[in-house]
């Protein structure tokens, strides 16, 4: 699919997005700042309750003391278990070699019995408790054990500063007000807000890819086998490792790099939790709104939070890269992130994980807004898919050892920014740590800087490698969707798909779309440095038949008295498809494809 961009054009820009006077960014770059209760979203809004996974208490947990991992029995619970006599016994999570299976199976050492406590060794284990007559008990605990030599990286770390990630997937800032008021309070009170953060690609592979490698999806096509396993890319978490970091990723449910990917081969961090978050949901999913909200008898997300807390606690004063991503609550409903809202809170406040931040840049953030359903056909929707939320803890010691750069960062919190930024980010502190290191540049845009460098005030979309569609800053006057030109930008997009589909050999089982409708459409008029010539931005969004709802931005601009048009992006695909792709596995594919159906 052509994914031209545009050139660089001057002129009046009508915010698509409201009528708003009010800015999160106010320089040359202006996005607006909007109600994120106004009039046309407060019809989908609700509050979801927090419901608990179990009625009763947890009858195992670990406990950790004089260095050692002690699994307990918790003997207050034990009578709401059994009035019988109860054993227990606890087995090993592990994996084996991936090389030739999916990164979706785990295995199991024997079980061995114990009685009230016993020393355990392994990071992620299961346990099994039951009485004379049946089974009564079953969870799954993940713990990390650092070793001599870990924790000899506390040697020699004078401007080592350690990297927490903890992200959420599809919530925009402005949902994150919205469904999370006492965490979203908290975070303006003790982080850092960057007003003008931009996504730069539709769900979360490209925009959590940025963060990791620098790279865009186009080349990470080519530097990254679609087929081979995901450790041949140039992740920033083998960097941090070579610097002497001790590393962890986390992900429940669906998983970034295994839903329609290969996952990975060897574990691609020190600690790597996926085997624990798939035995977690081997015990028994209770689902919310399609999300693995309960895995066993804790919360997805709750075992996500406590690993990323355990993380940080047990390697205070060494050196840590840590990423802790979390779909179960945000990916498929755009108000379930209410349930979580104390929990979240909760996590962020705790005494333990606020004292083991001292050498700490801590991130909070999401890859982007929500991508699908009614809310997301206004015009609000639009704006927000594109602006997730991100929220920066840096420690004392860092502010007053590079002051500077702070105070740069702190300029920074008004400009526009992207997720290519934050991986210049990790970058120069990589730099920092080890003065022999130099910072690479971002492969997808060259022109992205460090937080701790100041970004010009004027900097646009085009210069920070965010393509048109996807831009907040630049808006568009509601138009009738019975425009003529409209009109002929929805055949054109169509036409585009239809074209993109076909360029794959998988995609001959996928049916060929018609337009059938416009739902809306925008346009904005600039005119050309080059010859006056005038040009204008369409975006517009289209229902086909079979059933599918796209949302493009088109550049129009006439040459030989001829209407020309070019895509300036992505596609949008803005209803679900999962059940209409099912007969295709690539990833970008499935997003446009609507598979004939089969034969009765």
């Amino acid at each position: 699919m052509n994914r031209g961009t545009s050139r660089h054009l001057h002129g009046r820009a009508i915010f698509y997005t409201s009528k708003s006077k009010k800015y999160l960014i106010n320089t040359s770059t202006k996005i607006p700042d909007i109600d994120p209760f106004n009039e046309e979203v407060r019809k989908y809004v609700r509050k979801e309750r927090y419901t608990r996974c179990t009625n009763l208490g947890l009858l195992t947990y670990i406990e950790k003391h004089n260095g050692l991992a002690l699994l307990k029995i918790n003997t207050s619970v034990v009578s709401q278990y059994s009035l019988f006599e109860i054993n227990c016994c606890y087995s090993e999570i592990y994996r084996f070699n991936y090389q030739n299976k999916s990164d979706n199976e785990v295995r199991y050492s024997p079980c061995t019995q114990f009685k009230d406590q016993t020393i355990i060794s392994y990071p992620f284990i299961k346990v099994k408790c039951f009485n004379w007559f049946r089974y009564v008990y079953s969870n799954v605990h993940a713990t990390v054990l650092p070793t001599k030599h870990e924790v000899a990286h506390k040697i020699d770390r004078t401007n080592r500063f350690s990297v927490l990630v903890i992200g959420m997937d599809s919530i925009s800032k402005l949902n994150l007000r919205r469904t999370m008021p006492k965490t979203y309070t908290y975070l303006e009170q003790h982080f850092h807000g960057l007003k003008g953060y931009n996504k730069i690609g539709d769900n979360t592979f490209p925009n959590l890819m940025a963060i990791l490698t620098g790279q865009s999806e186009s080349q990470l096509s080519k530097s990254c086998s679609k087929k081979g396993k995901l450790n041949v890319c140039d992740f920033i978490w083998n960097t941090f490792r070579e610097s002497r970091y001790v590393t962890a990723y986390a992900e429940d449910e669906r998983g970034t790099f295994n839903f329609n990917r290969p996952g990975f081969g060897d574990p691609p961090t020190d600690y790597y939790y996926r085997p624990y978050m798939l035995a977690s949901e081997e015990l028994g999913k209770k689902l919310r709104y399609g999300m693995t909200y309960c895995a066993g008898p804790e919360t997805s997300a709750e075992r996500v939070l406590n690993a990323a807390r355990d993380f940080s606690v047990s390697f205070k004063g060494v050196p840590i890269f840590g990423l802790f991503w979390m779909n179960s609550f945000s990916h498929d409903d755009i108000n379930m992130p209410s349930a979580m809202d104390e929990m979240v809170l909760e996590f962020l406040s705790d005494s333990s994980l606020k004292s083991s931040l001292e050498n700490t840049v801590m991130m909070f953030l999401s890859d982007h807004g929500f991508r699908y359903g009614d809310i997301r056909l206004t015009r609000t929707g639009w704006l927000e898919e594109r602006l997730p939320f991100i929220y920066i803890y840096i420690a004392d010691s860092f502010k007053k050892k590079f002051r500077e750069k702070y105070e740069n960062f702190m300029v920074n919190t008004k400009r526009l920014t992207t997720p290519f930024d934050i991986y210049c980010t990790f970058q120069d502190i990589l730099e920092i740590g080890n003065y022999s290191y130099k910072a690479k540049k971002s492969r997808a845009c060259p022109n992205c800087q460090s937080l701790f460098m100041t970004i010009r005030e004027n900097r646009t979309c085009r210069e920070a490698a965010i393509d048109q569609h996807w831009c907040s800053c630049i808006g568009h006057n509601q138009v009738s969707s019975k425009n003529e030109l409209v009109r002929q930008v929805a055949l054109y997009v169509v036409k585009e798909i239809n074209k993109f589909v076909r360029s794959f050999v998988e995609g001959r089982g996928c049916s060929t779309y018609a337009l059938k409708d416009i739902v809306t459409g925008g346009m904005s008029v600039y005119y050309s440095n080059e010859n006056n010539q005038t040009v204008r931005q369409i975006v517009v969004v289209a229902e086909t038949s079979p059933k599918a709802i796209f949302e493009a931005t088109v550049e129009a601009y006439t040459m030989s008295e001829q209407i020309n048009f070019r895509l300036l992006g992505d596609i949008s695909r803005l209803n679900r498809y999962k059940g209409n792709s099912y007969c295709v596995e690539d990833p970008m594919l499935k997003k446009y494809c609507f598979c004939h159906r089969v034969a009765s």
